[in-house]
């Protein structure tokens, strides 16, 4: 069999989960004998995770220089706020990205929250394929469908950014002698689709032409965790390089709840600040199956891979959105009654607000626990597996 090589890319985004789907992605391709190499955003921290592994790790060729930050309504409005509205900065970056595609040659590229390798993949006419939560895979739909975050929309301001967006490509592509996009949905569909997520937590709605790999992740046991005050348990998960807000520790506390914040890779001075006020620090995971089975009340900043275990060990998520992806995300499982969120416009103290819609209304528990009797069992292995022969078939491995 002739060994081929692939380029896996990981241009934007935070979260342990992109390291767990690059990971999934050199195994797979690894065990059939096959070659490589590694684009991301944190080179270093990616070169630690992968120090064991035979594979090449290169930096971002190129960035885009972001907009100032403005509510995206839609994927267009994501992309114009990420710099893909000025045509000559994205003819740069589409450039830059096009000359190590062309210096490495892969036969694929597999793109996870990577616009610019992807442009640069329908460009050249190298076959890519889209790795991730649904929230990066938009539906195939043109104008793009605004995300249903809870807010009024004017659908025809959403479709005048669209256009800019995709004037902006295909005047890009244009410089480079590439055919232009008809809509400009026609870049995703492009690609062959990996949805790591299950149905209910796609911001999009369940979709038929979806299949659904489920949630990657680690399978190993973590930290036990360890309550180390008097109170009712409650739990907080903040992903790596977050602090938690000050207002929601005073409010859980000020409540005589017994807080355990899982937060890794927090600085020792911040983990004493929060140790003097009452609070059990831990500076790394801990294992959610056991918090789910102490405690009811389980609070998460995290993304879909975390939010998606809370539900299997049949909790109901009370979710602190920091970024689009995760509002739209909380909002989802707040319309089926399967999580909440804060509403920042009711009063304080809006955090113990989740736990009295948790306490008042008994659907919320009933739907996590129906979710959990469907995925409790769910191994982390299953959804790597299912990525793994997606592979297989889509690249005829």
């Amino acid at each position: 069999m002739r060994k081929s090589r692939f380029l896996c890319v990981w241009e934007r985004g935070g979260g342990s989960a992109h390291l767990f789907q690059l990971s999934v992605l050199v195994e797979a391709l690894h065990r059939v004998g096959h070659e490589v190499v590694l684009c991301t955003k944190d080179e270093a921290y990616v070169r630690e995770f992968f120090r064991k592994d035979s594979v090449t790790i290169y930096g971002l060729p190129a960035t885009l220089e972001p907009r100032p930050n403005a509510l995206a309504r839609s994927h267009a409005e994501l992309l114009f706020n990420l710099g893909f509205g000025d045509s000559r900065a994205v003819s740069a970056y589409l450039g830059r990205w096009r000359e190590l595609i062309d210096t490495l040659r892969p036969d694929a590229v597999f793109c996870d929250h990577s616009d610019g390798a992807l442009l640069a993949a329908y460009g050249l006419s190298v076959p890519a394929v889209l790795i991730g939560t649904g929230f990066f895979q938009p539906p195939d739909q043109a104008p793009m469908p605004a995300y249903d975050i809870g807010l009024e929309v004017d659908q025809a301001a959403v479709a005048r950014v669209e256009n800019t967006v995709l004037a902006s490509i295909n005047s890009a592509l244009k410089m480079h002698g590439n055919r232009h996009l008809g809509r400009l949905a026609d870049i995703y569909a492009y690609a062959a689709r990996l949805v790591t997520t299950f149905s209910e937590l796609d911001c999009y709605g369940s979709r038929q032409d979806v299949d659904y790999l489920g949630a990657l992740g680690p399978t190993g046991r973590l930290a036990d965790p360890v309550w180390n005050h008097d109170g009712e348990k409650a739990y907080c998960y903040f992903t790596r390089g977050r602090l938690p807000d000050w207002e929601f520790v005073r409010q859980v506390t000020d409540g005589g709840y017994s807080l355990l914040i899982a937060a890794p890779g927090i600085a020792d001075a911040d983990r004493a600040s929060l140790i003097q006020c009452g609070v059990t620090v831990f500076n790394r995971h801990v294992d959610l199956e056991q918090v789910c089975a102490q405690c009811r009340y389980v609070f998460s900043e995290g993304n879909h891979g975390t939010t998606a275990k809370i539900l299997r060990y049949g909790r109901v998520p009370m979710l602190i959105p920091r970024q689009m992806e995760q509002l739209a995300t909380a909002n989802r499982l707040q319309r089926l009654s399967l999580g909440v969120y804060p509403d920042r416009q009711t009063a304080a103290p809006m955090y113990l607000n989740l736990i009295n819609a948790i306490d008042s209304d008994p659907v919320y528990e009933i739907n996590a626990q129906r979710f959990s009797n469907e995925f409790r069992d769910w191994d982390e292995r299953v959804s790597a597996s299912k990525v793994r022969e997606a592979v297989s078939r889509m690249l005829n491995l």
